[in-house]
């Protein structure tokens, strides 16, 4: 009995040891994320989607968001964890390849979705995104999509 006591503490402490161990890495892993995003300097992010007589605009920038839809626009300030949240979604890689990205859908060729385009600014140079169907971006910048994109509904 004493045997089983000790090897359940000692099973128990080293899981204990391990998650402890991984909850560093993790957040090793966070702040290289938080820094590469830094260095990529993006000052504003824009998703536009339009189709004929309707039109939705989203501009976010590190310290204010504002929500165009039909020509009602709609000013607030940017939660920091807001931005940190949408970067995080968003590499220096698939920024530098963002214009590479093709749309999988193509209904908004005859209207049957609005037509969505994301412009980013980081430094001097503009990142723009090909067309592709609101709410159906390419895969690679998906998650970022819609980080941006729910920004329409918290209108």
């Amino acid at each position: 009995m004493t045997y089983l006591k000790t090897g359940l503490l000692l099973t128990l402490s080293f899981i204990t040891l391990q998650c402890s161990a991984q909850k560093k890495v993790d957040k090793k892993n966070h702040t290289a994320l938080s820094s590469a995003v830094t260095k990529m300097n993006i000052q504003k992010i824009v998703l536009e989607e339009m189709t004929r007589g309707s039109r939705r605009m989203v501009t976010i920038t590190p310290t204010s968001k504002i929500v165009e839809v039909n020509r009602q626009v709609k000013q607030v300030a940017t939660q920091t964890a807001e931005w940190t949240a949408i970067l995080e979604n968003l590499s220096a890689e698939k920024l530098s390849r963002l214009e590479t990205f093709e749309a999988p859908t193509t209904k908004r060729y005859y209207d049957g979705a609005f037509s969505a385009d994301i412009k980013i600014t980081a430094g001097d140079k503009v990142y723009t995104s090909q067309s592709f169907d609101s709410g159906t971006p390419p895969n690679e910048i998906s998650e970022f999509y819609f980080s941006v994109a729910k920004n329409f509904k918290d209108r």
